[in-house]
């Protein structure tokens, strides 16, 4: 004969714990891999990410959530959720940079000026199920970012290990699976919008490898120093660029031969680098220092009107701009037509000049794994890898586009290193 038994409060209570430890389990059951890197070769990835069978299982649905951006593939923080080889899977992804990338891969932090550069390592958005499946123009709230940072499993970098500022040590967390190159990462030089230019600011059309190198250093120049016309001395031109975390400028610096662990001295337009652009012609020093994103060169460089502004830094002069480097998948997404951009050496950036050895400011696109990755998060650097292979297709089959990123196919040169000109096969 059964014995009936006496349930206690403590029996409830243990039985509850139980019920919500099993459904905790259910809640993050599924697989999360963290990305991060690039911001210039972003919105190639997002696309792979965004389309099924490319990366995530064909045939089922993909949820995303974008933070940052009026434009989904430009935003800093993104989280995707789908199946991958039938188990549901978050990519979580969050964009601060190419060195900042390879650093958060191997959960180094990178100084940037005597503080801690901001993604290295990096904040990320909950992989639980709390985050809105939606896109938004703002930033994460707190409640949708995890309460500590920490490294990543996988980053995109627009260099290689050999010429970052986390240079890899073998058997230490700095030993990063390369998982090789996807593609061709598009860079150019750009001047700022001015609806109503000065005659400097329109005489301003190319730049050369050598004057870069100076203008790199000093952070400011004449317009003559770049024209010639020694007349043309009223206007001094201002450098906008990126922070230590950036590939952008890590190729930058690695084409022009200026060195990438050497100091440059840089400017912001709208209120700093380190917050939301103002909207306002507000010129600041910035030393060393420079933006986080390539977004944020890009909207530093769209606000117009520097031609008919006194220079804060020069007594006396009325008119001033600004020339600042960045990806050309941002300056396309940002409305910088290639009416602002430069021409480097006397060659315009394009899909063909690059494909053929003429224009030298591209890089190699490298997908990075953290030290000893395996598993589901090595499955993920995998499937990334040739889904951003297959992303490209025909990028670069048309001579006259700027693609964000070019596929290998089509190239027919090569740079030997990181630091070296084009050559043809």
């Amino acid at each position: 004969m059964s014995q009936k038994r006496k349930l206690t409060k403590t029996h409830i209570a243990t039985a509850a714990a139980l019920a919500f430890m099993g459904i905790a389990s259910q809640a993050s059951a599924d697989n999360v891999v963290y990305l991060t890197g690039s911001t210039a070769f972003r919105s190639t990835v997002y696309t792979a990410l965004n389309s099924p069978g490319t990366v995530f299982d064909a045939g089922g649905a993909i949820t995303r959530a974008t933070r940052g951006s009026s434009n989904p593939g430009s935003a800093n923080y993104m989280l995707f959720h789908g199946n991958i080889n039938g188990t549901p899977t978050y990519i979580d992804c969050a964009w601060s940079g190419s060195e900042a990338g390879i650093a958060s891969a191997s959960d180094v932090t990178i100084d940037n000026g005597g503080l801690p550069l901001a993604g290295s390592p990096e904040t990320w958005l909950k992989a639980d199920g709390s985050v809105a499946m939606t896109d938004s123009t703002g930033n994460p709230t707190t409640a949708e970012l995890e309460a500590s940072s920490h490294g990543s499993d996988l980053a995109q970098a627009d260099t290689s290990q050999a010429v970052s500022l986390t240079p890899r040590v073998s058997n230490t967390q700095t030993d990063l699976k390369d998982y090789g190159v996807e593609g061709i990462v598009t860079f150019t030089w750009v001047k700022n919008i001015n609806s109503s230019p000065s005659q400097e600011w329109s005489a301003l059309k190319n730049v050369t490898t050598a004057q870069i190198n100076d203008f790199i250093s000093a952070g400011f120049e004449q317009t003559a120093f770049f024209t010639g016309v020694a007349s043309q001395t009223n206007n001094d031109i201002y450098l906008v660029g990126r922070n230590k975390g950036s590939g952008t400028r890590a190729n930058t610096l690695a084409d022009h031969h200026y060195g990438t662990t050497r100091t440059v001295t840089q400017f912001s337009i709208g209120g700093g680098v380190s917050g939301p652009t103002t909207g306002q012609l507000l010129l600041n020093y910035e030393g060393n220092n420079g933006y986080e994103s390539g977004g944020g060169v890009a909207a530093a460089l769209g606000i117009d009107g520097s031609c008919q502004q006194a220079d804060p830094f020069v007594a006396g002069h009325t008119g001033w701009f600004a020339v600042g480097y960045l990806g050309c998948s941002d300056a396309v997404a940002h409305g910088l037509t290639t009416s602002e951009w430069l021409t480097l050496d006397g060659v315009p950036e394009s899909d063909g000049a690059i494909e053929e050895g003429q224009y030298s400011f591209w890089g190699h696109e490298h997908l990075y794994g953290r030290h000893n990755i395996s598993g589901f998060q090595d499955t993920v650097g995998q499937k990334l890898f040739a889904g951003v292979q297959a992303t490209l297709g025909n990028a670069g089959s048309d001579p006259t586009a700027h693609s964000p990123g070019i596929a290998l196919k089509f190239m027919h040169c090569e740079k030997s290193s990181d630091v070296a000109f084009p050559s043809r096969n």
